[in-house]
């Protein structure tokens, strides 16, 4: 199938630019409503463009899809930057991860309400599951949780950094919820900022490596 050609504002015809705003569509919606709203429908009327068009440039929904998450997986590549400044203690450098990895999550709401890891459903081959974990940084945030701790299974650090993931995106889901939900109980239930929030599990959980 042969892509018509689109004329931009200066009159020139190009296909290049039809794969861009279909991954630039999907991208969004997987930001702002999460993975499950990224129809091909909804991403070909977002993208202004047709359904045979979408099958053309990408070949399948699950191809797209994988595309679409590696992009937004690397627009969080600078919050790992924190756990690279060795100025700062070990501690230190992963409550900055924190505040800045909860950060950014919070500009995609789509993501923080679908916050279960669909990443190996999601990606089509070990291949990409091993990508996204370099592009993520998982030795160095492992690390980093050594360094603090003094523990050497990573099985256990890994037990560690999702009892870390859970007492801190917890709040943030919650938040989430409650600002679609009932303004009584939003009122009711109060719930830190997030640096407090973290300044204080940081302080009970990591108190005996202090």
């Amino acid at each position: 199938m042969k892509e018509p050609m689109k004329e931009d504002t200066a009159g020139h015809t190009s296909g290049t630019d039809t794969k861009h705003d279909i991954l630039k569509a999907t991208v969004e919606l997987i930001r702002d409503e999460g993975i499950e709203c990224a129809t091909l429908r909804r991403i070909a009327t977002k993208a202004d463009t047709n359904l045979a068009l979408v099958n053309y440039h990408f070949g399948s929904k699950e191809k797209l899809i994988t595309q679409a998450i590696r992009s937004l997986v690397l627009t969080f590549e600078d919050v790992f930057n924190a756990l690279e400044d060795d100025t700062m203690p070990a501690r230190e450098r992963l409550k900055q991860f924190f505040y800045r990895y909860v950060r950014h999550l919070q500009e995609y709401p789509g993501l923080v309400r679908q916050m279960i890891d669909q990443t190996r459903v999601i990606f089509e081959s070990q291949h990409e599951y091993s990508h996204y974990c370099k592009v993520m940084k998982t030795r160095r945030l492992i690390g980093t949780v050594r360094e603090i701790t003094g523990e050497e299974d990573d099985d256990n650090i890994r037990k560690m950094l999702m009892q870390l993931y859970g007492a801190i995106f917890f709040p943030v889901i919650m938040k989430s919820f409650l600002a679609e939900g009932d303004e009584d109980m939003a009122t009711t239930i109060h719930i830190a900022p997030l640096e407090e929030q973290i300044d204080t599990l940081f302080e009970h959980y990591f108190h005996q490596y202090s």
